[in-house]
């Protein structure tokens, strides 16, 4: 994400801090904490000595659970954060009306969406912003953790933090289920369109606190998460476990290693990879290293198929901006066609 970016995102959106206010003309539900007229709401705070903007876009679309939302089981996360650089906005007409690009975190949290399921519209648009910026997505459980009330251990809040920092380091995508009953139906369009799935099985209330990582910048400083409720996760490759109950149930998983998203399928890495000169290009550019019989498909950042070929040279057809070239058993690579 650009510095300008994050610039232009402080002048639009003051920092929050506890205790909050929010807009003068923005009417709030004080029983919900959000905004009564549908509109896009961001929290506002006074400090101005943070030396870091992170935006976060926290999704309310369908409908949040009684108080799942950041203002209200989660407040004590989103003063955390705050406190730490992020903006906090809320979504209630659908990701696919906003520009994603201005933001480093979208939250899509099965409390927040309660009431009816992601379109496939909306995860197209959630598929295009992993693919644009080369995102990163997490799949973790339920995090009502970080609520006063259910804090269990002082690790919980640093692991919080330590979610989003990584997020936001390239941007990327959260997505908080629960356990099997409740609606994980709801977001796992979401899940499943980057090969996870939440709530598979139930995790005993006796193992919601686990030890058991793989190696990874979240768990920096970590010795133990707490869960309030959580059920298990799946991922498929290339999406991965990295953390487990004592029992080895997955409990956490993500997508950490760029791969475009096209189509039906996901696009992963093969035994080598193509160069394609030059990228970014103007007019056109080659690939170098497919075997001659290999046929070129190119997608969009919506992961639909725009071009397929045989032939070596690229481009020429291509309206300006951001592709995804896979060829048979190679890498996906992205290129970028310019004015």
């Amino acid at each position: 994400m650009s510095s300008a970016r994050n610039v232009s995102l402080f002048v639009f959106c003051i920092l929050v801090l506890m205790p909050f206010a929010f807009a003068e003309d923005a009417s709030i539900d004080l029983a919900t904490g959000l905004a009564a007229d549908n509109r896009q709401m961001t929290a506002v705070t006074s400090n101005t000595d943070i030396a870091r903007q992170h935006a976060v876009l926290w999704d309310t679309t369908h409908g949040p659970y009684i108080y799942y939302h950041p203002y209200g089981i989660w407040t004590t996360l989103v003063g955390m954060l705050a406190d730490s650089g992020f903006t906090i906005s809320l979504c209630s007409t659908g990701v696919h009306t906003v520009d994603l690009t201005e933001y480093d975190v979208i939250v899509i949290a099965v409390g927040s969406n309660w009431y009816s399921s992601y379109t496939q519209e909306e995860v197209d648009s959630l598929v295009s912003y992993y693919n644009q910026y080369n995102q990163r997505v997490l799949l973790t459980g339920d995090m009502n953790f970080c609520d006063n009330t259910y804090i269990a251990n002082a690790d919980n809040i640093p692991f919080s933090y330590n979610i989003f920092e990584w997020l936001a380091e390239s941007g990327g995508i959260l997505i908080m289920g629960e356990n099997p009953y409740v609606p994980n139906s709801n977001i796992n369009p979401v899940a499943n369109a980057f090969n996870m799935t939440a709530g598979w099985a139930t995790i005993d209330s006796t193992d919601l606190h686990f030890t058991n990582f793989a190696p990874h910048p979240i768990f920096d400083g970590i010795e133990t998460v707490y869960y309030r409720l959580a059920g298990e996760v799946v991922a498929t490759t290339p999406a991965e476990a990295i953390a487990w109950t004592d029992s080895n149930q997955p409990t956490i998983a993500v997508l950490d290693e760029f791969t475009a998203i096209v189509g039906d399928h996901t696009r992963t890495a093969g035994i080598s990879r193509l160069t394609i000169k030059p990228n970014p290009f103007r007019q056109s550019a080659e690939i170098h290293g497919m075997n001659s019989a290999g046929t070129v498909h190119i997608f969009d950042v919506s992961g639909r198929l725009v071009v397929e070929q045989k032939e070596k040279t690229i481009g020429s057809g291509l309206k300006d901006g951001v592709y995804f070239v896979q060829v048979d058993e190679y890498q996906t690579e992205k290129i970028v066609k310019l004015e």
